[in-house]
């Protein structure tokens, strides 16, 4: 039982084990050592002979003589070294040869003492278990375990038993008479299609260890059976699921060893052609058995999060895959608030923390019409834009490389489901899946919820540019998501996101809708149709604003840069965090970054940056002079972004 107890496994780690990949499961090897090379030293440099007289002078030899001597000596002892050479790689090839010789009869050894445990194992599954619990049904008087529930939890263990049994057989023929036939690898490939049936015991394991986990704690009178029979010393004090886990492991055994096998075999053998079948064979099963567990993993994470969800949801769907998942913080109207999200292969879920390991579910967002991407300013670096036909937001992740591993996650399932979407409807002309793959003009206004601009990122409304106050309050076209004042939203259209309910839409958006509505005279009415203007007519007295102010948003886009700093008029003066925008050498000031006029544009010719040398402001401020005269002094929140801002304001002062 040597080989047995290399391969056993920690059942404290059995669920850790279940998670690796099929091909990752330990191989039950025996342990074989090459005999030692004895003959390291029979090839010694040997002194030549010299025949020596009584004077121990060289006898008969005259001068010339004994120079024709020394030089046949050389060319004889050239001649030879060069013989022995020869003879020492001829020695050293054949000596090779004999090793993998004596190497693949101790893998066919190998082959078949594995073999052996394993039947073995089988023997204590199929017919020992079974005869424990008929033993214990005998001495109760009623059945331990319904027979049909038993015969569920081996399912397949009688095919594989009576299979490995005829292989063994066949194995230990051809190891014992090993000298007529040297070849194994025949009996695998005609075995080969019957090795398939491990494809079906590996689908259904995850579902039978379930159910006898199940039937250990219904069935107390089984659990004490299963208990004793685990402490047998048939069972050597191991679990039952240590067993049955066995038969998931032998795929992966024989293709390592079968490629052990072929590695030490010469090309020329009669097994060298049937060892390459049967390697394809098993690494076909092998592959399938691979499959078969990443797909019984998945549905046990999918089960995992159905069950962590408060109330009853249909997350496990047929063709359904888990991707990825974490926390990442939403941005509300006024926080940021975190929520857990879950990415499919079809969907984003979204939901809210309630406790330990629950979650309430907020939405299902479908894959289908979904947009992700991130903004364009410096200061929101580690957001994200999640634009859906249900519902749209803004997320936060902890870094900017958490927000990237988002992005990439969800742009490339979003990719995936409409490539795959675009194949199975293939009546659609090319115009209309270009459309699908992700083109906006597909979603006209008020067919799909809008990001609503964050409160805070806003001082003024976005049509009229009125302030707001405690009493000029914000409001969000529910059409576009702008933040817009009262007078500026008077109106309500049908938008179709919301499935034809009213919702309060902007002036502008009212207008687009009411032509959209124009244009459609199907039905009285449409979805993007009129419901009324308010009785009320709302207005305030605006401040006048220069028309320049208005040229460029706080949110426009190919700015040399963009975000928050502090500045302050010189020293001793206040902070305060103003938004900037660099544009054509000219720098706006907004008091939030989704203001749509800026406080005041200040071209930047002429100027000239000092950067702070000493203090704890060190590299964090930098002063903005014009001939010595200081204008502002300005801070970033830190050095990597001063020196950008630095870099951005230098490069707008020269022509």
């Amino acid at each position: 039982m040597a080989e047995e107890d290399q391969s056993e496994v920690d059942m404290e780690t059995f669920n850790s084990l279940r998670r690796f990949s099929y091909m990752n499961l330990p191989l039950c090897r025996l342990s074989w050592n090459p005999p030692a090379n004895d003959d390291a030293d029979v090839y010694e440099v040997q002194e030549p002979y010299k025949h020596k007289g009584k004077d121990n002078r060289v006898s008969g030899c005259s001068s010339l003589q004994q120079e024709e001597e020394v030089s046949s000596d050389e060319g004889d002892d050239s001649s030879s070294t060069s013989s022995k050479g020869d003879l020492c790689q001829s020695e050293d090839k054949q000596h090779e040869q004999e090793m993998k010789r004596t190497k693949v009869v101790h893998i066919a050894t190998e082959i078949m003492s594995s073999e052996k445990v394993f039947v073995d194992v089988l023997k204590l599954l199929h017919i020992d278990f079974r005869d424990a619990v008929a033993k214990a049904t005998r001495q109760s008087g009623k059945a331990v375990i319904e027979e049909r529930i038993l015969n569920q939890i081996l399912y397949y263990l009688p095919q594989l038993y009576e299979l490995n049994k005829d292989l063994l057989r066949e194995l230990e023929e051809r190891v014992a008479h090993w000298a007529e036939h040297q070849r194994l690898a025949d009996i695998f490939v005609q075995k080969g299609p019957y090795l398939k049936m491990y494809s079906t015991y590996i689908k259904e394991f995850d579902r039978n260890i379930a159910l006898l986990d199940e039937q250990c704690r219904k069935n107390p009178t089984f659990h004490s059976v299963l208990r004793d029979f685990e402490m047998s010393p048939r069972c050597a004090n191991l679990a039952l699921k240590h067993y049955l886990l066995k038969p998931v492991q032998r795929i992966p055994q024989y293709q390592l060893l079968l490629t052990d096998y072929l590695k030490n075999l010469p090309e020329d053998s009669t097994d060298y052609k049937d060892t390459q079948t049967a390697l394809g064979i098993v690494k076909e099963v092998a592959n399938h058995a691979n499959d078969i567990m990443k797909q019984g993993d998945n549905f046990q994470k999918l089960m995992q999060i159905q069950y962590s969800l408060n109330g009853h949801h249909e997350i496990v769907q047929p063709g359904r895959v888990f991707l990825k998942e974490g926390t990442l913080m939403k941005l509300s109207r006024k926080v940021m608030q975190p929520r857990m999200f879950f990415l499919f292969n079809d969907a984003l879920l979204y939901t809210t923390p309630v406790q330990s390991g629950q979650f309430k579910l907020n939405c299902m967002l479908s894959l289908a019409g979904m947009k992700v991407s991130k903004p364009s300013q410096e200061a929101y670096q580690n957001e994200l834009n999640i634009e859906s036909v249900e519902r749209s937001f803004i997320l936060s992740a902890s870094s900017a490389t958490e927000r990237d591993e988002w992005l990439e996650a969800i742009s490339k399932a979003i990719e995936d489901y409409t490539r795959k979407k675009i194949t199975f409807i293939s009546s659609r002309s090319q115009e209309e899946n270009e459309r699908t793959a992700g083109d906006d003009s597909d979603f006209p206004l008020g067919s799909k919820a809008p990001i609503w601009i964050p409160d805070l990122r806003t001082t003024m409304c976005m049509i009229c540019t009125c302030e707001f106050t405690l009493t000029w309050r914000r409001h969000h076209c529910r059409a576009c998501g702008k933040v817009v004042c009262q007078a500026c939203s008077t109106n309500k259209c049908y938008l179709e996101y919301l499935k034809h309910q009213p919702a309060r839409v902007c002036d502008h958006c009212y207008d687009k809708l009411q032509q959209k509505s124009d244009h459609s005279a199907s039905s009285s009415i449409s979805p993007g149709g009129r419901v009324g203007s308010s009785a009320f007519s709302f207005s305030r007295k605006q401040k006048k604003i220069p028309s320049a102010l208005k040229e460029v948003s706080a949110s426009t886009e190919n700015s040399s840069m963009s975000g928050y700093l502090m500045r302050s008029k010189g020293h001793k003066k206040p902070w305060k965090r103003l938004w900037f925008v660099i544009k054509n050498k000219v720098l706006y000031t907004y008091a939030a970054s989704e203001d749509v006029a800026a406080l005041e544009s200040q071209p930047l010719l002429g100027f000239f940056l000092r950067e702070e040398k000493q203090g704890p402001a060190q590299k964090l401020q930098f002063k903005l002079y014009h001939k010595n005269t200081l204008y502002y002094i300005f801070k970033a929140e830190d050095i990597p972004t001063a020196q950008r801002w630095i870099e951005a304001f230098q490069e707008a002062m020269i022509l």
